[in-house]
């Protein structure tokens, strides 16, 4: 058999010789995912799960983010082995055509609307508050008067966020995005340190998986967040606040292009052209999957870090005081964080509340615009060639836009609160198909790539217990939610 001709480019000297600066320069799209999951994921979901069980769900966050950071790769290596994205090279898995692209894409087209209502929401009624010019709680028309202007306000922002994003370029974002996860990263650990924890219960919490029950006072107290509401909803959102879920991984993985990582970004390469590659091809490709994982690799341990530091915190300083963000404190509680060591740094933690929660939406724009036009080339082909790609990017857009605006103005009698809404979106999006996807990587890996490129016995194992960890949390969760 004859060996094909050149498919991997040489890899610049800086990826062979791994250093600090030169991690560095492959940080692109990671920090994209990390910004966007920052937002409602650890400045909210983090601090609640500290403020209700204390230091007991460290685990949930550390093994979400690391099975999670492994999901990732495993799908961000395929494409730069073979130039194909895992939605297209899933529509061999056997069965009825199509079904498992399918089964990913659809639930993640139905949450994107309830991401961008809620999150927009969120910050919406922390900036009614921020404001006082909208205090009023007499009624406006159907509306109360706190979900009136909180509404006003969560439109604002959503605007705002639209128009950056459709104004903006992939620099300008990634930048941007590198600016929002420093400061939080900074302000956090400077908090924990000054709050001096309890090291021993940290290790406790981070390796002793249990989902405790509620405290006495967290019903006692909070019993219109809380009663009949079962811990393990809880454990959704707590799973989903970690790093996102399909929704932002099909578009991370498809950003991936841009990069020109391996064959990312080149003609796809057939499993005959790859069984035909050279040693010095194959260690070539070897070499150019270290750009993906230096990016995930150091994204998702900053995220990681993030939501334990603000888990952390919930705890030391909530869960003492038997405080807790539910309803209409779903930010304002964590202001305790700074304001403890000195009063003007309240200042600090709304302009980083801010910055978080706009990149959050900003970023969620530009990554769910390469989830439809990745989750579209696999199911439409025919109607998703290059010609085609920018009025999909529009259509998600005003999907994403308009889908928001809806949700967030219809009543809560139909559209539920914010953390109802979530939670729905945790469960349907979350941690179960985020399992299902390791597993069909475990497949796809086998199928497409000659022995030669396939994962090592380390990532195959890896991606194995990500898949049946977080396939086993999420079915009990849809059990607990739908039953």
């Amino acid at each position: 058999m004859s060996e094909s001709p050149d498919l991997f480019s040489e890899p610049p000297e800086r990826l062979r010789s791994l250093g600090f600066r030169n991690a560095l320069a492959f940080i692109g799209p990671g920090l994209i995912i990390a910004s966007v999951t920052i937002g409602s994921g650890e400045l909210v979901w983090a601090s609640r799960s500290g403020a209700v069980f204390g230091y007991q769900m460290l685990w949930c966050f550390l093994l979400a983010g690391v099975f999670k950071a492994i999901q990732v790769y495993v799908a961000a290596r395929h494409l730069t082995l073979t130039g194909e994205h895992p939605m297209v090279s899933w529509k061999a898995i056997p069965g009825p055509p199509l079904w498992f692209p399918l089964l990913i894409a659809l639930p993640t087209l139905m949450v994107m609307p309830i991401a961008f209502s809620g999150i927009s929401e969120i910050l919406g009624g922390y900036l009614r508050e921020l404001t006082s010019l909208s205090m009023s709680d007499r009624a406006v028309g159907p509306f109360g008067g706190f979900e009136f202007w909180e509404n006003f306000w969560a439109s604002c922002v959503l605007t705002v966020c639209f128009v950056l994003a459709m104004s903006s370029t992939l620099t300008t974002l990634e930048r941007v995005s590198a600016v929002v996860l420093g400061l939080i990263v900074i302000c956090a650990t400077i908090s924990v340190v000054a709050c001096q924890p309890n090291v021993t219960e940290i290790v406790v919490g981070l390796t002793v998986p249990i989902v405790p029950d509620y405290e006495p006072w967290v019903e006692r107290d909070y019993a219109a967040t809380f009663a009949g509401r079962s811990p393990w909803l809880e454990v959704a959102l707590y799973l989903s606040a970690v790093g996102g879920g399909t929704f932002d991984y099909i578009g991370y993985v498809g950003m991936i292009r841009d990069k020109k990582w391996g064959l990312a970004g080149s003609p796809v390469a057939s499993r005959e052209e790859l069984d035909r590659a050279s040693d010095e091809q194959v260690a070539r490709a070897r070499t150019w999957t270290r750009a993906a994982m230096l990016d995930i690799g150091i994204s998702f341990t900053s995220v990681i870090l993030v939501t334990l530091l603000f888990a952390i915190l919930g705890a030391l300083v909530l869960h003492t005081e038997q405080r807790i963000p539910a309803k209409e404190t779903l930010l304002s509680e964590q202001e305790l964080f700074l304001t403890q060591l000195h009063p003007q740094l309240l200042w600090l933690y709304r302009g980083g509340v801010f910055l978080a929660f706009i990149g959050t939406l900003y970023g969620a724009f530009e990554i769910y615009r390469h989830t439809v036009v990745e989750s579209a080339r696999a199911l439409l082909p025919q109607w998703s060639a290059d010609s085609h790609v920018t009025r999909w990017r529009s259509l998600t857009v005003a999907y994403c836009y308009g889908g928001g605006m809806i949700m967030m103005w219809l009543p809560k009698q139909i559209a539920g609160d914010v953390v109802g809404r979530m939670t729905f979106g945790a469960i349907i999006g979350g941690a179960t198909l985020c399992g299902l996807w390791c597993f069909a990587m475990l497949w796809t890996d086998y199928a497409r790539l000659p022995r030669a490129l396939r994962m090592s016995g380390v990532l195959w194992w890896s991606t194995l217990v990500a898949g049946l960890v977080m396939t086993t949390l999420g079915v009990q969760t849809l059990v607990v939610y739908f039953s």
